[in-house]
């Protein structure tokens, strides 16, 4: 059996692995427009901070593809998948498969903001951005970036600490920062500690506007405000690549749609990670991502393995240097909230640590952790397992209580 891979993102790669453990016959090929072997995109951040080199920000070593018979094709952009010949093309040559997976990720969103395109404006998805980024950010005097999210921030605090004389702001749209991951009081908290070390924050922040001639010397708020600059990162979220998809006939909406095996509406086409929507969920997160190519691996193989039932949000980082865990519900989605819901908060006297837990029915469904990661894996598998606190919940208020 012949597998195609489209992506050498964490979803392909991560794919090829469990299939070559299952399978030592089956032959591998992953394409990739890339020219460089699979890395984490959260490196790139480490990468602008410039504790790794470029050298190092590989996540297995070359040699390991050609020790596991995955044969690597870079700078191979896919143009057409023929899914009645079940073959693909690139640079005009055409390959053939038995079983094609589309892991072809996402790429940044770029809102259509007046006055662009510009010299100094970026986005950060790839190597080849982070080099630009940095190169730039070495000769800027005020970076703005566009996005109080994940990567708006880990983006900030990385030329940050690179280039400590580089002045950041940073522009939120919404109320707070990270509105999917935390909720109004965990958001203040945070912007706290970030505007501490150095960046400035604005939120409820709209861009209308990219200033200058060719390159950009700043930009103007819907409200009328204008900040100076001299670079712009842009990270206003991502859209999954599903141009290969759409063209090919395959079913999509937000991303491509798939089922509880991960196939797509086309026989013998699969589709995993960021590019995927399953029960009208496009997650764009590492978890899923992991979840859905073991589960495809086996689906692929004709081996017996679960379905693919959707994934818990969890994501366990570091935003500007402070622990963050958020797993589960924890935004106020449910305002007003519904009588069998419950949110128990806890803050720490100096302001450097915020626990917030949801809990319905007895069960915890959702939790953030800020300041602190010690008890990130206990409260994420109580979450997914759906254990009763009952017998604690009236503890979880108390900043000092730790789960034995």
């Amino acid at each position: 059996m012949k597998i195609v891979i489209i992506g050498n993102n964490v979803a392909g790669t991560t794919l090829a692995k469990a299939l070559r453990d299952a399978d030592a016959n089956v032959e591998i090929d992953i394409l990739t427009d890339e020219s460089t072997p699979y890395y984490p995109r959260p490196r790139l951040i480490d990468y602008l901070e410039g504790k790794v080199q470029e050298k190092d920000m590989l996540f297995y070593p070359p040699e390991w593809y050609d020790k596991n018979r995955v044969k690597l094709m870079l700078s191979s952009k896919v143009d057409k998948v023929d899914p009645n010949a079940k073959k693909i093309q690139t640079k005009g040559a055409w390959i053939s498969y038995d079983k094609l997976v589309l892991a072809t990720g996402s790429r940044s969103f770029v809102p259509p903001l007046k006055g662009l395109p510009k010299e100094n404006v970026f986005t950060l998805r790839t190597m080849e951005d982070a080099k630009r980024v940095k190169e730039t950010a070495a000769k800027s005097t005020h970076a703005i970036v566009i996005g109080g999210g994940l990567l708006g921030l880990e983006s900030a605090r990385g030329v940050c600490t690179a280039f400590p004389d580089l002045k950041v702001t940073i522009l939120e749209y919404a109320e707070h920062l990270l509105m999917r991951q935390l909720d109004h009081e965990g958001a203040t908290l945070l912007q706290e500690w970030i505007e501490s070390t150095g960046a400035k924050v604005v939120t409820k922040a709209e861009t209308e506007e990219i200033l200058g001639n060719d390159r950009v010397t700043g930009v103007k708020l819907k409200e009328g405000r204008v900040i100076e600059g001299d670079m712009v990162i842009i990270s206003a979220g991502t859209r999954s690549n599903m141009e290969l998809a759409r063209d090919a006939g395959l079913k999509v909406n937000k991303g491509i749609i798939v089922d509880s095996s991960l196939s797509t509406s086309v026989p013998d086409i699969f589709a995993i990670g960021d590019v995927t929507e399953f029960n009208g969920q496009v997650w764009a997160m590492i978890p899923p991502a992991l979840d859905q190519a073991r589960v495809a691996a086996k689906k692929i193989l004709g081996q017996p393995g679960p379905d693919y039932a959707g994934t818990i949000p969890s994501n366990t980082l570091k935003v500007s240097g402070i622990d963050l865990t958020s797993v589960g519900m924890v935004r106020s989605a449910h305002e007003p909230p519904e009588p069998s819901f419950e949110e128990i908060r806890a803050i720490s006297s100096d302001r450097k640590v915020y626990k917030k837990f949801v809990v319905k029915d007895g069960k915890m469904i959702g939790a953030i952790l800020l300041g602190t990661k010690k008890e990130a894996l206990k409260v994420t598998m109580m979450i997914k397992n759906g254990d009763d606190v009952g017998a604690i919940k009236g503890k979880l208020s108390d900043p000092a209580f730790t789960f034995s």
